[in-house]
């Protein structure tokens, strides 16, 4: 029984390390798309300057910190969710080996 219980803890860690794994790539796409909309703005504010016009971008910017923490926390709630939730159904589960 205890070689059973072993192959449980193994499947268990193995799905919550490619959850964290897929949540860590999550984490690098929104990271990614705050570089690209911050490169963006400060390409909107150069042609903005050179235009002359007194137009303040801060204003409108929606992809702040406070949004990419938002998002952050999102995904890592969702990521502990799918955890919590596949431990539960693993605690149905028997595994029997011949």
């Amino acid at each position: 029984m205890e070689k059973v219980n072993g192959i449980k803890d193994v499947i268990s860690f193995q799905i919550h390390r490619n959850i964290v794994g897929l949540y860590k790539k999550y984490f690098e796409i929104t990271e990614d798309l705050l570089t690209d909309h911050r490169l963006f703005i400060s390409k909107i504010e150069t042609k903005i300057q050179s235009s002359g016009l007194d137009i303040d971008l801060k204003e409108l910017d929606y992809f702040t910190d406070e949004k990419f923490n938002q998002i952050r926390k999102k995904i890592l709630d969702a990521g502990n969710d799918i955890s919590r939730e596949l431990e539960k159904a693993l605690e149905f589960v028997d595994i029997n080996l011949k």
